[in-house]
């Protein structure tokens, strides 16, 4: 069964500490000079209560059939017990980790796709506030469990795009999102038209157009006061902090 390649680009996360299961989250593949990175979020690298020691997805194993699927460990430590993932050395508040995968080992038994910096927004475009994107993820832990394949929540930018907001490389997204999802990346909603920001001229652009615009980080953690209810808008990390990172591996 065809189905569209951005659906192979993310994976459910399992953390895992000493084999156990202690949470779950998002991820997705990114490729830059040839190499493989899986990219979700520190807090989920990190854990919470629990720190944990692997990440273990599952990824599929046919490409015609995608109910054959099989799981992949990535060790969070190396041999020495210092971190394996990366993380943004210019925004350090960025919840953004990076890990460098074996592409050779991995692609030699198992399809994905990735995403990279030519799938970015290119500069002459830009996301009007109010515009409609997605995110595709596992929102408590919820998927097409038999074929192994991810959900979309869509809403819209929420705050001006291009502007780090409040000072962070982020922008909001109103989108109803629920614990699962961290790591999930951003993308906006296919449109055949859009506004050249040098000229001002609307271009037409050919096939369905799918721009990694930032990876999702969790809920904005503003509250009322009055009932506890939170704001319900999303944080997601701008795309070009995964490219950052992804620079630092030699």
């Amino acid at each position: 069964m065809a189905i569209n390649e951005i659906m192979l680009t993310v994976s459910l996360v399992v953390q895992l500490k000493a084999g156990s299961q202690i949470g779950t989250a998002s991820g997705f593949f990114y490729e830059n000079n040839d190499k493989l990175f899986f990219v979700t979020n520190v807090h989920v690298v990190k854990g919470d209560k629990v720190v944990p020691d692997t990440l273990r997805i599952r990824l599929h194993t046919d490409g015609n059939d995608t109910t054959k699927n099989a799981n992949y460990d990535i060790p969070l430590y190396d041999a020495a017990n210092a971190p394996a993932w990366k993380t943004d050395l210019q925004s350090t508040e960025a919840d953004v980790a990076v890990l460098q995968l074996d592409k050779a080992k991995l692609t030699q038994k198992f399809i994905v796709k990735a995403w990279s910096a030519a799938n970015f927004l290119p500069k002459q475009y830009t996301m009007q506030p109010g515009e409609d994107v997605f995110i595709i993820g596992f929102p408590l832990g919820v998927s097409d469990f038999p074929h192994n394949l991810a959900v979309l929540r869509g809403g819209m930018v929420a705050s001006a795009y291009g502007v780090p907001f409040q000072g962070k490389p982020l922008f909001l997204t109103d989108i109803n999102l629920h614990p699962g999802t961290s790591g999930s990346p951003v993308v906006s909603k296919p449109k055949s038209t859009w506004v050249n920001q040098e000229n001002g001229n609307t271009e037409l652009t050919a096939g369905t157009n799918y721009y990694f615009l930032g990876v999702h980080s969790g809920t904005l953690d503003v509250k009322n006061p009055a009932d506890g209810v939170q704001i319900g808008l999303g944080a997601s990390w701008y795309a070009a902090i995964v490219q950052r990172i992804a620079e630092q591996f030699k």
